[in-house]
């Protein structure tokens, strides 16, 4: 994984060297006394001032364009990191600020760069091409730099807009496909209960308000799911379905291979019957990751295993490739998806690469 400072970071390890560069820089000037600790001063502020340009941009400007105008009227700063500091302070006046500050900063840069030199034209001349030169490339940065901050952060709101709706689609998905497998379950309770129930003998009648009691409670419970679950169907007439299960996944992996994908399956432990969310989950998951793994890994040969523990169930899906897409269509909203049905359940989600390459997915689910 490449390393990579968060930009407020990379400021501060930029203002510590900046900060050590001018004080030797300082050392070694040939000015004494007063002077010499002026320029220390001065030369500190100014280059630790590159830490908090992007909290307090308006204010680091003005103060370092105020600090070394004024500090040019007494004493020569020595050129090299004060002056990197310098350009970092008006780039950030010109790039981060509000246009109200970034015109008074603007004013105040040329007001305070011209006024020393008002009293001789020639050199009043030469600043004033100077600080012309400087004030259009502060405008050039603001329209370019501020024009691609928008649109990163239009690219990052729409970004997150799309990732929260894959995450209200998935919920919406899971929730249909629970109420399906708990329907099915819940209308064998109920047809089994009045079965049970007409064949009772009269003197169990007992017995036969209990079983009345849960075909009733079994038939407003079936009733309600519909009408709660209901509003979460689409437009495309879902009907309702048996939904897969862990059984099913050698016919998925053979039929990966069967479109020639190399994709091999393992099972570890006793295979034994889950509960109904769970066996939907897992299957959903290891679906969801050889569509992802087939994507991104290309033809790359791709391990699936699950493992039966006392109280889990573990899955695995493993590839060796490179990262070349591979020409398949999305079966699902891919990593929000799994996120989803792990923590519904209480497991553990760890991705990343793998110890010989590759990419790895990992799930663990709970068995209560």
């Amino acid at each position: 994984m490449r390393f990579r400072l968060a930009p407020e970071r990379l400021d501060l390890v930029l203002a510590a060297l900046l900060f050590v560069g001018a004080e030797v820089q300082v050392a070694f000037a040939p000015a004494t006394g007063w002077a010499l600790a002026s320029q220390a001063v001065v030369a500190g502020v100014v280059t630790a001032s590159v830490a908090v340009r992007r909290r307090f941009p308006a204010a680091v400007g003005i103060v370092v364009q105020g600090l070394l105008v004024v500090e040019g009227l007494f004493t020569q700063l020595p050129a090299g990191c004060v002056t990197v500091a310098w350009f970092c302070a008006l780039y950030a006046l010109a790039v981060w600020t509000r246009w109200p500050w970034f015109v008074a900063g603007v004013l105040f840069f040329v007001v305070s760069n011209l006024a020393p030199d008002l009293g001789d034209p020639a050199e009043l001349r030469a600043i004033g091409d100077f600080t012309a030169v400087v004030v259009l490339v502060m405008v050039f940065l603001r329209i370019i730099v501020g024009r691609r901050d928008q649109q990163l952060r239009l690219a990052e709101r729409e970004r997150e807009l799309a990732r929260r709706e894959a995450v209200v689609d998935e919920r919406a998905r899971i929730a249909r496909e629970l109420h399906d497998a708990i329907a099915h379950h819940v209308s064998m309770m109920v047809v089994q209960a009045g079965a049970e129930r007409r064949v009772l003998d009269d003197g169990a009648e007992s017995t036969r308000e209990v079983l009345s009691t849960i075909e009733r409670v079994g038939r407003s419970a079936l009733t309600e799911m519909r009408r709660l679950v209901g509003m979460l169907r689409g437009d495309d007439g879902d009907e309702l379905a048996p939904q897969p299960s862990l059984a099913g996944v050698p016919a998925l992996v053979e039929g990966l291979r069967d479109a020639g994908f190399p994709v091999e399956l393992q099972v570890d432990g006793e295979r034994r019957e889950l509960p109904v969310g769970i066996e939907l989950s897992a299957y959903r998951v290891i679906q969801e990751g050889l569509t992802n793994a087939l994507k991104h890994a290309g033809r790359a040969h791709v391990r699936v295993h699950v493992r039966y523990g006392p109280g889990s169930l573990e899955l695995e899906i493993a590839d060796d490739g490179t990262g070349s897409p591979a020409a398949l269509p999305g079966g699902g909203h891919g990593l929000a998806g799994i996120q989803e049905r792990v923590a519904l359940y209480g497991g553990e989600l760890e991705t990343g690469p793998g110890s010989s390459g590759g990419f790895v997915l990992r799930v663990l689910l709970p068995i209560r």
